[in-house]
């Protein structure tokens, strides 16, 4: 009876022994919480009436954000309280006006891009660019006033909706606080809105 050999020690494979075995790590890439961000801030129209509201705004990265070049889709919300404007008007005479109260509210969808000099910094500026299609509602009442301060019509409540596609331009500013990723941002939707937003990423 011939016994079983022995395997050397030195054929030993390496593969089975956990020492050996390299850690597996996970990549930006693949973390969903250093994609998706929620940001809210504070907004005005780009009308002569220059409502301020509230904006929420929820974006996903196409990229990582250690890309010096990234690509961004996002939806957004934009709303006003009832507010209350004044503009000049021509219609009866000299000092006349438009005294009116309404609100508006929007809503956005749209894709953007953005170059980070120094993406990997625990502070790093940025700026933005893309396009986006919105459409508002609008409503609200008013009356023409004379330079003397008569009443000279009503115009009665009223509302409206118009969509469209516009440009997109703004700049902002990443900070890592604590393990956290914040952003700071200022954003224009051309001849539409403008607004100040904060945002955090979103941890699953």
């Amino acid at each position: 009876m011939v016994p079983h050999a022995l395997p050397s020690r030195g054929h030993i494979r390496r593969d089975a022994d956990p020492a050996c075995r390299r850690p597996r790590t996970r990549t930006a890439a693949l973390d969903p919480g250093e994609r998706l961000f929620l940001s809210a801030g504070l907004g005005w129209t780009a009308c002569h009436c220059r409502f301020t509201g509230g904006q929420l705004r929820a974006e996903y990265s196409l990229t990582p954000f250690e890309r010096v070049v990234g690509l961004r889709v996002h939806l957004g919300t934009f709303w006003t309280p009832t507010q209350s404007y004044s503009r000049p008007s021509i219609l009866y005479g000299e000092g006349s006006s438009f005294e009116g109260v309404g609100q508006t509210a929007l809503l956005d969808l749209g894709v953007t891009g953005s170059i980070t000099p120094w993406p990997r910094g625990r502070v790093s500026p940025y700026v933005v660019a893309g396009v986006a299609v919105f459409q508002t509602w609008r409503q609200g009442s008013g009356y023409y006033r004379r330079g003397d301060g008569s009443v000279a019509e009503f115009v009665p409540p009223g509302s409206g909706t118009h969509g469209d596609i516009r440009a997109i331009v703004g700049a902002g500013l990443r900070v890592r606080v604590g393990g956290r990723l914040l952003q700071l941002e200022a954003r224009e939707l051309r001849g539409s809105l403008s607004a100040f937003s904060l945002g955090t990423a979103l941890h699953f």
